[in-house]
């Protein structure tokens, strides 16, 4: 998948939601992004976002998204997406909330900062 920093920022804080904390995500060259958290990511292919703890971020052709770490999305009525391990327990929850504007069930944002949208920070409200 093409490499997003809000994305990249977003799943971060869904591989970090039993111990969240604000961080910052920026491109890096030749094609990744960083989070000052420790992770960073890159695309291993077109549908594939991989995260330097070893997780991967699949996408499939109708746009289900999957963690390899087993986590899958669900979507409600509401405009949330949780995250459901495979005992069906939600670790946590998203939905947009504004352009490039994402809210947490944890109590943190998400959004893009720069001009360019080449950087994302993550904080709570």
């Amino acid at each position: 998948m093409p490499m997003n920093v809000l994305e990249v920022a977003i799943y971060a804080m869904v591989l970090t939601a039993s111990q969240p904390k604000p961080y910052e995500c920026v491109a890096v060259q030749p094609e990744g992004v960083n989070c000052t958290n420790g992770l960073a990511a890159t695309a291993s292919n077109p549908n594939v976002l991989a995260y330097n703890t070893g997780v991967q971020i699949i996408k499939d052709n109708q746009g289900r998204v999957r963690l390899s770490n087993g986590l899958n999305t669900h979507f409600d009525s509401s405009a949330w997406v949780s995250f459901k391990d495979t005992s069906g327990q939600t670790a946590i929850s998203v939905r947009k909330t504004g352009p490039y504007r994402f809210k947490f069930s944890n109590g943190f944002i998400c959004e893009i900062i720069g001009l360019e949208q080449d950087m994302a920070r993550c904080f709570k409200s």
